[in-house]
């Protein structure tokens, strides 16, 4: 009598999988994790501002890295792709006060197991920021 109860709850929780419905809690833990790092690098970026483009992807590529270690997140460094660009600035090379900028984090959408069909879709966070501080305030 107990096979048989373990019979059918392998069976269920089978079913379950391949409906997709225990993958829910794995994407929305990743979906909470990506809102939270996407917070701390706007406000990192709105604190900070940067000298060039380049300069600043790097920086916040870096600010990520340490992140992602500290709070042992479950996203991964490498899957994840940033972009930041400026919507106004006053001058095109320098960031400066009340430059206004647009980050964007991406990550691949989780999938609890690889041989469910998932479609290549990416979780996405946008958020936009102005600057607020650069390192000549100081």
């Amino acid at each position: 009598m107990g096979q048989l109860v373990a019979v059918i709850f392998h069976i269920m929780l089978l079913l379950m999988v391949s409906l997709g419905l225990l993958q829910v809690h794995t994407v929305v833990q990743a979906e909470n994790e990506l809102m939270e790092v996407s917070a701390a690098v706007t406000k990192y970026i709105s604190n900070r501002g940067g000298t060039n483009d380049n300069l600043l992807q790097e920086e916040v590529r870096a600010f990520i890295a340490r992140e992602l270690a500290e709070k042992r997140f479950s996203l991964s460094e490498s899957e994840m792709s940033v972009s930041v660009t400026r919507t106004h600035s006053a001058d095109p090379v320098l960031w400066s006060h009340a430059d206004e900028f647009s980050l964007v984090l991406n990550i691949p959408y989780p999938g609890f197991a690889s041989w469910i069909p998932v479609p290549a879709a990416k979780l996405q966070v946008t958020r936009q920021g102005t600057i607020n501080v650069m390192d000549y305030d100081l």
